[in-house]
Order: structure tokens, then sequence, then C-alpha cells
């Protein structure tokens, strides 16, 4: 099975996620598309994020409307930071058959030069790099395993979402309705 990892903190899930995981899974040879929930990003060490739990149970929220789009805690059990490579090979066991890709945005692909080991991730993985903000004008990194997509550029920001929802303006937010109600309902605390 060919599965698509798209790795984020989900903090929280948008319009915009959804939308880029949909097209990456009717655009490519992916058979689904996990939403891996990250615990914390190597890149992101002091933004202060919703609660793991609370995140995860936002997805599962988002996930029952589609069929193969699936959230994924399994950065949860590994140590953290939490590398690419560290969940690529920690999934990649011996009796694994499934092709595990990345779906990143072109801001990511500027920096991937950066992550950890990731000359071994873009030998031994595809990588799918969705625009954002017209990054990819700026640079472009290539090999046979990266492939750009022709994508609509997505603009929603889950820090823009939390900023709205801290001042109140919860109409036309991009976010799931559900999440927004459990946002509300459970009184998680929000954070620029």
């Amino acid at each position: 099975m060919n599965i698509g990892l798209y790795f984020g903190a989900f903090n929280p899930v948008h319009d915009g996620h959804m939308k880029v995981a949909n097209y990456v899974l009717n655009n490519s040879d992916l058979d689904i598309v996990w939403l891996v929930l990250t615990p914390q990003s190597p890149h992101k060490i002091n933004s202060t994020l919703i609660d793991f739990n609370h995140r995860y149970k936002m997805l599962e929220i988002v996930c029952k409307k589609y069929k193969n789009i699936l959230p994924s805690d399994i950065e949860k059990s590994l140590p953290e930071p939490n590398f690419s490579i560290n969940t690529l090979n920690h999934l990649k066991k011996d009796t694994d058959t499934n092709n595990y890709s990345l779906i990143i945005g072109d801001d990511n692909i500027m920096k991937l030069t950066t992550w950890k080991q990731y000359s071994n991730i873009i030998k031994n993985h595809k990588i799918y790099v969705y625009p954002r903000n017209n990054y990819m004008i700026k640079s472009k990194l290539t090999h046979e395993n990266i492939y750009y997509l022709n994508a609509p550029i997505i603009k929603v920001s889950a820090s823009n979402i939390r900023k709205k929802i801290l001042d109140d303006k919860t109409d036309n937010l991009k976010i799931d309705s559900k999440v927004l109600s459990y946002l509300i309902n459970n009184n998680i605390e929000i954070n620029i």
C-alpha cells in the first residue's frame, strides 16, 4: 500500500489541511493519507500547542468525513523532538511492505536540507510538494523522488484561526464546525 504521511501540529486542524490531503490523494499514486500528529516539531521548539490529545480528537472528528484520510498518533510513542526520519524508520520495519511518502509544503522543501538525514529521506521515499505562498518560485530542490504538485494555493493559517477564536470572530473560520464546537465545549486554552 502507498501511504502518504502528512506531518503537522494541526493546531488546530483546518480546511486547508484537509484540502491539501485530499488533493494529494487524488493526484498521486497514494492509496491513503495519514495525518501524522506531531507532539513537538524540532523546528518549532518554542511554540505553544493545544494539548496533543485534544488535537488528535479534532483530527478524528474531521477524518470521519473522508474515506482514505486517517489520523495517526504514531509519533506520540516516539522520542521527542520528532524527526521525520525516526518516524519513517519506526514505520518501515522488516516485515512492513508499505511504501511511505511525505507530503510537505514548498516552504518546507526549502528547509529540507536542514532535516536530520534528509538525503536518506529523499533517496528512499517519494516527497509530494504542494505550493504555499509561491515559495517554489524562489527555490527548487530536484530529485527523481520529489514531485512538485500543480495544486491551488490554499491560504489558511492555523495561527490566524487561533487569533480569530481568541478575538471571538468565529464566522468563516475555515475550520470544521464540529472542530470549533469541540474547542469551545471543552474550554480549550488557545495561544497565538
